[in-house]
C-alpha cells in the first residue's frame, strides 16, 4: 500500500473526544484488520467541557472572542488592565480585574495572576499581520498545572483586537462564559506483533488534531508511518515484540499515551524502548531524533545515520510528544520527526492541510526508522540500557511542573 497516500484517507479535523476522532480510530483499524492483523481499540475518559456562550465586551465595543475550556463561568462587569509579563503583576492590584496579556497563556503567567486574585484573563491569538478571513481564532482549555491554582475564566482575542484593547485603556468591560463540564472519551488503537522475546518496543504516534485543522502534517503523516511499518513487520517475526500504539487525545495533553502507560504498568515491565513518530513528510524541512535516555543512544542514534548516509540532527531531550509519559516510566524513548523552516508548513491551523508534504521525503524518514529497528532487532545484545538517566529524569519532572528532589 501507498502509506504516502493514506495520509489523505485521515486528512480531516479529528479533535479529541469527538466522533471523527474515533472515525479516523476505525480508519486505522480496518486497514490493519485488511493486514489480517489483530488490533484493539482501547477507550479512556478526559474531563473537557462544552462551551455554550461567551461574550467579551469592553467600552461598549463586542469583540471576536473564544472562551478557555475547563476555566469556569462568569457573568461580571470587570476593570480591564493590561500586564505585560509574569514581572509586572507584583506592580498592581488585579484584585476583582480583568488582565490582558499580549501572549498565550504559560503556566507560570496563570500561577501569578491567580495568586494576585485575577478575575478574568484575555489572551492573544494569532499575528498582528494575520489575513483575518484566513486565520482562525484558536480553541483553547486549561490543563491541569493551571488548576493547580484554581479557576479563572480566560477568554481568547485576535492579536489585533488586543492591541485595540490596550489603546483604548483604562476602560471597563462585561466578560460572561457559560459552559458545562463533563467527562468525554477517546480511543488508543492497538495492534501487537509477538516475537521470539516478550520484551518489546512500543511504537507510537498520535492521531488527534486540533480544531480547524486536517492534521495531515501533525499527525496523520506520523499515523502513516507507524502502520507502514507495522505491514513491514507483521509477516516478519522479529526477535522482539512489536506494540503499534496509535495515541488518541495527544493535542489536549498527551492523554491517550497517559492513560496506556497508566492502565498498562505490567506491561512495561518488558517495554525495553519506545520509539515516537510526530510529523514527517514536509518538503522543506529536517529529520531530527531526540532522545529521553542515555547520551549512548544519541551517539548510537548517531553513528547508525552516519553510517547509512542519512542526515539527522540528534539530540538528548524531552519532546512534547507521546514519547514523554512512557519516558516517565522509566522507558528510554526516541522521538523522530521532520521539522519544518520557520516561513515553512505550518501546524496547529487551518493551513495544514497537506499541501506541502512529500512523498519523497515521508519515504526517506519511514526507510530510515524501518532501517534502524531492523538492526536492533536483529542484535545479539539489546543495544540500548532500560535506563532513564538523573539529567532526564529533571527535564521530564520540569516538563510536567513537578519539584525535582
Amino acid at each position: 500500500m501507498n502509506y504516502f497516500r493514506f495520509i489523505n484517507s485521515l486528512a480531516f479535523e479529528r479533535i479529541a473526544g469527538s466522533k471523527d476522532e474515533l472515525d479516523a480510530a476505525n480508519i486505522i483499524a480496518a486497514r490493519i484488520k485488511e493486514l489480517n492483523g489483530d488490533v484493539e481499540i482501547e477507550n479512556f475518559k478526559f474531563p473537557f467541557s462544552k462551551i455554550n456562550k461567551v461574550d467579551l465586551i469592553i467600552n461598549n465595543e463586542k469583540y471576536e472572542v473564544k472562551g478557555f475550556h475547563l476555566s469556569g463561568n462568569i457573568d461580571q462587569d470587570l476593570e480591564v488592565v493590561l500586564i505585560d509579563s509574569p514581572e509586572a503583576v507584583k506592580f498592581m492590584d488585579l484584585s476583582n480585574k480583568a488582565c490582558l496579556i499580549p501572549c498565550p497563556l504559560n503556566y507560570k503567567f496563570y500561577e501569578e495572576l491567580a495568586k494576585a486574585g485575577a478575575k478574568a484573563i484575555i489572551c492573544t491569538s494569532g499575528s498582528l499581520y494575520d489575513d483575518l478571513s484566513k486565520t482562525d481564532l484558536q480553541e483553547n482549555m486549561l490543563r491541569p498545572r493551571h488548576l493547580e491554582y484554581g479557576k479563572i475564566a480566560c477568554f481568547a482575542v485576535r492579536m489585533i483586537d488586543a492591541e485595540k484593547i490596550a489603546l483604548s485603556l483604562p476602560a471597563k468591560g462585561h466578560f460572561y462564559l457559560e459552559q458545562e463540564e463533563d467527562e468525554y472519551e477517546s480511543h488508543n488503537v492497538i495492534a501487537k506483533i509477538k516475537g521470539e522475546s516478550e520484551k518489546c518496543i512500543y511504537i507510537t504516534a498520535h492521531y488527534d488534531s486540533v480544531r480547524f485543522s486536517k492534521g495531515a502534517y501533525d499527525n496523520a503523516t506520523g499515523s502513516a508511518t507507524i502502520l507502514a511499518l507495522y505491514e513491514y513487520f507483521l509477516n516478519r517475526k522479529p526477535k522482539y515484540s512489536l506494540c503499534f500504539l496509535w495515541c488518541g487525545a495527544e493535542e489536549r495533553g498527551l492523554l491517550g499515551s497517559k492513560a496506556y502507560t497508566s492502565e498498562h504498568k505490567e506491561e512495561l515491565d518488558n517495554a525495553i524502548l519506545n520509539i515516537n513518530v510526530d510529523m514527517t513528510g514536509v518538503t522543506l524541512g529536517h529529520d531530527i531524533a531526540c532522545v529521553t535516555g542515555e547520551i549512548a543512544v544519541v551517539n548510537y542514534v548517531d553513528s547508525f545515520s552516519k553510517e547509512i548516509g542519512f542526515p539527522i540532527n540528534v539530540s538528548q531531550g524531552v519532546y512534547s510528544s507521546d514519547s514523554t509519559p512512557f519516558a516517565d516510566n522509566g522507558v528510554p524513548s526516541i522521538s523522530f520527526a521532520r521539522l519544518s523552516y520557520p516561513g515553512g508548513a505550518a501546524i496547529h491551523s487551518n493551513k495544514d492541510n497537506g499541501l506541502y508534504l512529500s512523498e519523497k521525503k515521508f519515504n526517506s524518514t519511514l526507510e530510515f526508522i524501518s532501517d534502524f529497528l531492523n538492526r536492533i532487532l536483529s542484535s545479539h545484545v539489546f543495544p540500548i540500557d532500560k535506563k532513564i538517566p538523573d539529567n532526564m529524569v529533571e527535564e521530564i519532572n520540569k516538563y510536567y511542573g513537578r519539584k525535582n528532589k
